[in-house]
């Protein structure tokens, strides 16, 4: 399957132009303005991002910004800014690589390759998966039924022991411990309750599935 790339760009010219010389090898999505891309990042769910700073409603920062605070996703950052202080902003607040226009298109498509093959390079057994619902330890993304879930990191800890044994049941006193590091007390149960009860229903709600099941008086299992 080809890698999908965002293209994140207020410039129509240079939309154009990115879509004609890189639809050829990858699946093109496209966005005009900072919150547009939010969106489409939401919705697409990328395994690359090309963002100009300059953009409408959001700026490309804020959008960076964002993005970070849910995803390593490789982003290439195009800027018109020559400032050598603002391109080390950038690859410290989560930039993966950056041009500035004007760009040269055959640089730009080799520098997409070495962040796409940077990013392959992640072990599968960073990845746990069971049908639509996947999980990845390194850059802590969850995926189900090709929507991206933004969990706390309780919510994302519970997937994540769930997920790896999956059909085995897990007693209550046993995630607690696990997840909070705590001894399993009275109102314990009222805790693991409500972060069960959120992750329940982001799964629900992404995937029409309920993974979750409740064992009466025996705890809990993912299948």
């Amino acid at each position: 399957m080809n890698s999908k790339i965002l293209i994140i760009e207020d410039n129509e010219d240079i939309q154009s132009l990115l879509f004609d010389v890189l639809s050829t090898n990858y699946l093109i999505f496209k966005a005009v303005d900072g919150v547009t891309g939010i969106n489409e990042y939401k919705n697409c769910n990328p395994d690359l991002i090309i963002l100009d700073l300059m953009l409408p409603q959001i700026n490309g920062e804020s959008v960076l910004k964002f993005i970070r605070q849910q995803s390593q996703v490789p982003i290439i950052v195009l800027t018109a800014i020559q400032s050598k202080t603002k391109t080390v902003d950038l690859l410290n607040e989560g930039a993966n690589d950056y041009l500035t226009k004007p760009f040269d298109v055959d640089e730009l498509q080799a520098r997409i390759q070495v962040q796409l093959r940077n990013q392959s390079t992640i072990k599968p057994d960073n990845l746990l998966q069971y049908e639509d619902v996947s999980l990845n330890n390194q850059t802590h993304e969850v995926i189900a039924a090709t929507k991206e879930l933004i969990l706390s990191k309780k919510e994302f800890r519970l997937l994540q022991i769930l997920l790896a044994h999956p059909h085995q049941v897990f007693e209550k006193s046993q995630l607690f411990q696990v997840v909070w590091h705590e001894e399993y007390l009275d109102g314990s149960d009222n805790t693991l309750n409500v972060h069960i009860s959120n992750l329940r229903h982001k799964l629900l709600n992404a995937t029409g599935k309920d993974y979750l099941v409740s064992i009466w008086g025996i705890g809990i299992r993912f299948v």
